[in-house]
């Protein structure tokens, strides 16, 4: 098996992130922020009357293996409707991160020049396939994790541009983001292990700044991310 012929360039792609982010991250970290709030409202949302003190003594006896208090909890949520409020989250989530992605894509291949909301007119099959592909990811690397057959970090950078993949080729199916993102990646798993360490630490300065700045390396994060896809493209060749 051939290495990969473009090797992902950690400095580039964060120096990349941080150009983008200095000319549309304001935008895009207000976006974050409001996108925060409302899951955070969401995920309160029906629960508010319940005292704390009986999710705890719940928790307490689900831990000791109590199944009465298990269906308690799913009793309680379901008559709160916050089960409802967390689907609705999770696709406002959904929405809203591949939507940013198609921005960040467009934005760094100059089909978009500003922050514009046509990024979200995506067919609503691209937003079903991003989610598929988010769980399929999710359950090769937790089996990799549990089965140890092969290190979870090693399929988690080997899967890591599936999203990516599928947004920018709205026809692939499920299987050609995976493949390509397999592909792309070869070779590539030290420096993709690298780069998620460095924004580690970026996130925690952002945080560090009020709170404030970590909205803003959010979309540092995304454009350095679109950077390294484009990077890693050119081994689809």
């Amino acid at each position: 098996t051939t290495m990969a012929n473009y090797s992902l360039d950690i400095s580039n792609a964060i120096s990349a992130g941080w150009e983008y982010a200095k000319k549309h991250g304001i935008l895009i970290a207000v976006i974050y922020f409001i996108t925060g709030t409302i899951s955070s409202l969401l995920q309160n949302f029906n629960t508010q009357n319940i005292d704390p003190d009986t999710y705890t003594m719940l928790g307490e006896r689900i831990a000791q293996g109590d199944t009465e208090a298990l269906n308690r909890l799913v009793e309680i949520y379901s008559n709160s409707g916050s089960w409802l409020a967390y689907i609705i989250g999770i696709v406002f989530a959904i929405i809203v991160n591949v939507g940013l992605y198609n921005l960040a894509l467009g934005l760094t291949s100059g089909r978009y020049t500003e922050v514009c909301f046509d990024a979200f007119k995506l067919p609503l099959q691209v937003y079903l396939k991003v989610a598929i592909v988010q769980i399929v990811v999710g359950i090769l690397t937790c089996i990799a994790a549990l089965f140890c057959i092969i290190p979870a970090f090693y399929v988690g950078p080997r899967l890591s541009q599936a999203v990516f993949y599928i947004i920018d080729h709205p026809e692939a199916d499920i299987m050609d983001a995976i493949k390509a993102s397999w592909k792309m990646t070869q070779g590539n798993v030290l420096a993709l292990i690298g780069f998620s360490i460095i924004f580690f630490f970026i996130f925690i300065i952002g945080i560090l700044c009020c709170c404030v700045g970590y909205y803003f390396t959010l979309a540092i994060s995304l454009f350095a991310m679109t950077a390294v896809y484009y990077q890693l493209k050119g081994n689809l060749v």
